[in-house]
């Protein structure tokens, strides 16, 4: 909306700073009448035809740009007056002179007059390109403002029957008791995989659809202790690392700087990154959550894991929304998921002015890193994410191990 107010104010500027059609012509009128008087003062007064000539240029110019073609017709007048005078008064140039410099009138109007209609009819089709695309992106945000609404009001209604339908199986298993069979207990056990799973795409749906309007979330900026997020997160993820035998720890860098951003997003990056590596690792695998200080103003969090690893064909895939590597299988399984998470791990640390970055080889395990702003210690408050944190900007890339 603001773009569209500064366009409109430039383009009224603009019509303002252009005569309108009656006081062009009547600024070439008067042009045209001082032309005429200034020839006959210069062949009455001072009997001279040369120098007099230059000051036509001035309203043919005029006319040129603002009449085009139609400029011809006000240096056929004033090459008239020229001749006029060459004819019947005692010019001191030659007939041939002034009819050269009529012709040079002519020229000068036909040329300038074409080029102005050129320009014009390019001003027109750039206006009418400028008219189509901003009513694609008005139809684009309203295109956008119905998405966010449709994905607030499906999430909201397909959360509710998931949630409903795990307590019912909860029920249903605390009923049926020690009576259940193996085969009964099977079937529930898929049940509640595949439920957890829903869940858990819901859950990812709905902070992608929180990403989209990210100036809102970012009213929730403060100060974070990584050391304490990464220690709450590792702590919570041990069970889910136990139960495939790994060992999950972390090596945390001493005096590290506290990170400007939104607490709660970049504990689900840290997670996500965290339940990857567990996903992705065979059984009796080694997992270092760890992080350090880089500099003076940046920080940097690593989940390192001895897993399946990641090709460099398929590190290029890694970040973009709903894309799933075929060759993903951990001992002949299939790794469930619907491809969001790390596209989301890259939204959330886009929107914090850092970067992620991935290194990896399979069959040797995989790296994945983010970099982030450290807050400013004494130069004033906590600024935003997404803005620098520090009075120099930090080009991040240079801090991406190779």
């Amino acid at each position: 909306m603001t773009e569209d107010k500064n366009r409109s104010l430039n383009q009224g500027i603009i019509k303002d700073s252009i005569p309108s059609p009656t006081n062009r012509f009547v600024i070439i009128c008067v042009l045209v009448i001082a032309f005429i008087l200034l020839s006959i003062y210069f062949h009455l007064d001072r009997h001279e035809g040369i120098g007099y000539s230059h000051f036509a240029y001035i309203p043919i110019i005029f006319a040129a740009f603002w009449w085009g073609r139609k400029a011809i017709y006000v240096a056929i007048i004033l090459g008239m007056d020229v001749l006029g005078f060459s004819i019947f008064s005692s010019s001191v140039s030659p007939l041939w002179a002034d009819l050269i410099r009529v012709l040079s009138f002519l020229i000068v109007a036909f040329v300038i007059g074409e080029l102005s209609n050129e320009l014009l009819k390019t001003h027109r089709a750039l206006r009418d390109r400028e008219d189509r695309v901003r009513k694609t992106n008005s139809s684009l945000r309203e295109f956008a403002k119905l998405r966010k609404a449709f994905l607030h009001i499906a999430i909201h209604d397909m959360k509710s029957p998931v949630s409903a339908t795990t307590m019912l199986l909860h029920s249903l298993q605390t009923l049926l008791g020690n009576s259940i069979t193996d085969k009964q207990e099977h079937l529930i056990n898929r049940m509640h995989a595949r439920l957890d799973e829903a869940a858990s795409f819901l859950r990812d749906f709905q902070l992608f659809a929180q990403l989209e309007d990210p100036s809102q979330i970012r009213k929730e900026a403060t100060e974070i202790n990584l050391n304490e997020l990464i220690n709450d997160v590792v702590r919570i993820n041990q069970d889910l690392a136990h139960v495939s035998k790994h060992k999950l720890t972390c090596n945390l860098g001493d005096n590290l700087s506290t990170a400007g951003g939104v607490e709660r997003l970049i504990r689900e990056v840290i997670t996500n990154l965290v339940t990857n590596a567990i996903k992705y690792t065979p059984d009796n695998g080694n997992i270092i959550v760890r992080s350090k200080a880089i500099g003076d103003c940046v920080v940097s969090v690593e989940v390192v894991d001895d897993g399946i690893g990641i090709s460099e064909e398929n590190q290029k895939k890694l970040f973009k929304e709903f894309v799933r590597i075929k060759d993903n299988d951990v001992e002949g399984q299939k790794v469930s998921g619907i491809g969001l998470g790390l596209s989301i791990v890259k939204r959330i640390i886009d929107m914090h002015g850092g970067k992620v970055y991935v290194i990896s080889e399979p069959g040797k395990g995989s790296t994945f890193g983010i970099l982030l702003h450290s807050c400013p210690t004494s130069d004033g408050p906590l600024l935003r994410p997404g803005f620098k944190v520090s009075k120099k900007k930090v080009p991040l890339e240079g801090y991406i191990p190779k």
